[in-house]
């Protein structure tokens, strides 16, 4: 999926809010802003909003100073995350089917979207996603598959959704112990995506294996990742990818093995799903 007018907007705005949000000095500020604003005018169409956000947030972490500017913010949705497992545990607890729970659990974390112009609250998201039925649900199709395999991967995401992506994969081990689960992260710090930093800290390792992907890119990227991830990702029977930047860097792949899982947030992905925006997504890369 190519950029948009909606995107370079888009990805302008975020540099934005990221000086707004570091309190940045008000010519530093300006002068990242303007350069941003500069380098949108030579953006590349042919390129996906991942591949094209690397740039500017790279130079974002070049005048700063940092190799991870929104830390802070990273690991402030961490601990508001975290305040919430007790309500989710409850859900699980009474659940009738806790695998399709702990999805919803996964996808309302999907709210903590620091790229997004859409902003969402996540104590509301949660208390309501077990109530809301995915525009998209290819949840049975799912269930079949998981019956099928002895791998599977999560493409993670957000630093926040990590949180909700671990009692997934609890849930995982439990029903399906025979199946080997890996969690990829990004390879570097970009925008308020999880690393294996952020894996690590809250304990996936203890229910899967943490992969470094490699990429520097919001999304899975491949040309960007390692090319050890790519033989473990090509060799993967089931995955499942979170988010609107792994949807956007995947989508025309038309992969049977992809389930993507993310709440819409943009009109431009919308109009991809042909869905609302605040829909919740459980799609398979096949079917379009």
């Amino acid at each position: 999926m190519n950029i948009t007018d909606d995107c370079v907007d888009c990805i302008i705005g975020q540099i934005k809010k990221a000086t707004d949000s570091l309190n940045c000095e008000k010519n530093l500020a300006k002068e990242i802003n303007d350069e941003v604003l500069k380098r949108s005018k030579s953006f590349s169409y042919e390129n996906t909003p991942p591949w094209v956000v690397r740039d500017v947030y790279k130079f974002l972490g070049k005048k700063l100073n940092k190799t991870d500017p929104l830390e802070q913010i990273k690991q402030d949705s961490i601990t508001a995350a975290l305040k919430l497992i007790p309500y989710v545990q409850n859900k699980l607890s009474i659940s009738n089917d806790k695998l399709f729970t702990a999805i919803k659990a996964s996808v309302a974390g999907n709210v903590i979207d620091f790229a997004s112009k859409e902003q969402f609250d996540l104590t509301h998201e949660i208390q309501n996603v077990f109530d809301t039925d995915f525009a998209i649900n290819n949840y049975s199709l799912l269930k079949e598959k998981l019956n099928t395999i002895n791998k599977l991967m999560i493409l993670a995401d957000n630093s926040g959704e990590n949180v909700f992506d671990k009692v997934l994969l609890e849930t995982l081990k439990e029903f399906y112990p025979h199946i080997k689960l890996y969690y990829a992260t990004r390879g570097k710090p970009v925008i308020n995506d999880i690393t294996t930093k952020e894996a690590y800290q809250i304990g996936i390792d203890k229910v899967a294996s943490i992969v470094n992907s490699g990429v520097d890119t919001p999304g899975y990227e491949k040309s960007r990742a390692s090319d050890s991830f790519n033989e473990l990702y090509e060799n993967m029977p089931l995955i499942i990818a979170k988010g609107m930047g792994n949807f956007e860097c995947l989508e025309a792949s038309n992969d049977k093995r992809i389930f993507f899982l993310f709440k819409v947030k943009c009109n431009v992905v919308a109009k991809c799903v042909k869905q609302d925006v605040g829909s919740i997504i459980l799609k398979n890369g096949e079917n379009h």
